[in-house]
């Protein structure tokens, strides 16, 4: 149905993305394309979906792309866009500040489908994907989690035939990734064809029938998932941690003094019917360990980090930063002594150069900065995550995943106490999660700590020292990650434990 043939990619400046590959993607098929970060998944998935170099232009681009014997190129815009519907890694990018349902009823609402059809429609997916209670909310009042929801309803409510998803998990709790599979084999009766990135192959496993490794400018022959899932060296190979690891050895981290203390912390922030989204909130980071927040979507933790850097308001409780009160402190007082290190990186990147992103950081004031010390230390900061080379590039023009090593230089070249990191791309990246290691390493032993916010419970059983569930605006579990996951407070969640064998099961 759709075929790539000799396709090759390039950005300028570097080595193709892509050289003569070949892809096909067969009437039917559900192929799971999975590739370390910077491997191509994205560019795979837009040239798939007509947007490269359609839309999005390239330094270098050659080859064929047909869909169904027809070259993608020569086909109107109306006519690629009723056959694929396409989600991008950063699904943020396709919305709007307007409602949920506007959003959602917005692709029906394009081709003059009746109204009656259109609130039929409407309901049934606000049903399905658990949206209900989010009737009337803005988007931009929603968790990440939320957001990624609602641009996927939008995506599938024309019923596509063609449905193109670049890492669709992302910010999902397990709970939200569960009822999207069961969404995407519900839908495959409309749309039968799907085409899938991500790191991780198990949430989705139950919908694919079959997995693709990108590997050095390359795609390796699909094939069958229990096959592929087994096959360690494979997954090795692409630069990924395989999906069937066993657990890594817990080590013991010496709690040290208090670096961040939250007392009794309300939001002015509500949910409907007026509840505050943060609700008495108490707890401390002390250094030397990784406090792991968890929750599901919509539970409150984007609104506690941001009442925690000052971002948003709150109606009640202190914050004490290294035994100082700072309830009063400006945004940029608190930055001095918190890093923040979002998932999306784009949201706080603005200077020109690599460099000079480094280098505010470290002053705080501006990029301009001609201090030698300065300078040094910045270059150190890029040298040890590995982004010498692209010192002088823009930042914008950087991966999601260079852009996340972008934010762990930053934060270490400040200094700061206490660095929140918010769903680290790293996770399942080879080199990224060894950068991000060394990263937690270097916070550790000089006396800092980490705020890791993730639904990678793998990721968190390997690298939290402490594990605190936040359920409905209130701190429902704080302790040790062994004792979490046998809690009332995380069986209420009804998410398997890391690990879990079952989980491994291609039921």
């Amino acid at each position: 149905m759709l075929n790539i043939a000799n396709l090759t990619i390039g950005f300028g400046g570097v080595a193709p993305v892509f050289a003569d590959t070949n892809c096909m993607l067969d009437e039917g098929q559900r192929l799971l394309v999975c590739g370390e970060a910077g491997s191509g998944k994205s560019t795979l998935l837009g040239v798939a979906a007509g947007l490269i170099p359609r839309l999005i232009p390239v330094a270098e681009f050659s080859g064929q792309v047909e869909l169904a014997g027809r070259p993608l190129p020569s086909l109107t815009k109306k006519e690629l866009f009723d056959t694929i519907s396409f989600v991008s890694q950063n699904s943020e990018d396709q919305l709007w500040d307007i409602c949920v349902e506007d959003v959602i009823a917005f692709p029906l609402e394009n081709k003059s489908v009746e109204r009656s059809v259109i609130r039929d429609r409407l309901a049934e997916l606000m049903t399905e994907f658990g949206l209900e209670t989010l009737s009337g909310r803005r988007v931009l009042t929603l968790s990440g989690g939320e957001r990624r929801m609602v641009t996927i309803a939008a995506a599938i409510v024309s019923s596509p035939l063609i449905l193109v998803l670049d890492e669709p998990t992302t910010g999902l709790d397990p709970a939200a990734r569960v009822r999207l599979s069961n969404i995407l084999r519900k839908v495959l009766d409309s749309t039968p064809t799907l085409l899938i990135s991500e790191q991780d192959p198990l949430p989705l496993r139950s919908v694919i029938d079959s997995i693709a490794l990108l590997r050095r400018g390359g795609i390796s022959p699909s094939m069958p998932p229990k096959m592929v899932l087994r096959q360690d060296a494979a997954w090795i190979d692409a630069g990924i941690l395989p999906p069937m690891r066993a657990p890594p050895a817990r080590q013991t981290v010496e709690r040290g003094r208090p670096l961040l203390t939250v007392s009794g912390l309300a939001s002015q922030l509500s949910r409907s019917r007026g509840n505050p989204v943060l609700k008495d909130v108490s707890f401390d980071v002390r250094a030397g360990e990784v406090l792991a927040l968890i929750g599901r979507n919509g539970a409150g933790k984007t609104t506690l980090f941001k009442s925690i850097l000052g971002l948003t308001k709150t109606t009640s409780g202190s914050i004490l930063l290294d035994g100082m009160k700072a309830d009063n402190w400006s945004v940029a007082a608190r930055a001095r002594k918190i890093a923040y290190i979002p998932q999306n990186m784009r949201h706080i990147l603005f200077n020109m150069t690599v460099l000079g992103e480094v280098i505010f950081a470290i002053t705080a004031s501006s990029a301009s900065s001609s201090d030698p010390a300065v300078i040094a230390r910045a270059k150190a900061a890029l040298e040890r995550y590995a982004l010498s080379d692209l010192a002088e590039a823009n930042p914008f023009a950087l991966s999601a995943r260079q852009q996340a090593l972008l934010g762990l230089a930053c934060a270490d070249a400040t200094g700061a106490l206490v660095a929140i990191i918010d769903e680290p791309l790293l996770s399942r990246d080879i080199k990224g999660r060894q950068m991000l290691e060394l990263f937690i390493s270097s916070m550790q032993s000089s006396g800092r700590a980490v705020m890791l916010i993730s639904h990678d419970l793998e990721l968190v059983d390997d690298l939290a020292t402490r594990l605190m569930i936040l359920d409905n605006g209130t701190i429902a579990f704080e302790g040790a990650p062994e004792e979490g996951w046998k809690s009332d407070a995380f069986r209420s969640l009804g998410w398997q434990t890391p690990y879990d064998m079952t989980a491994w099961s291609m039921a």
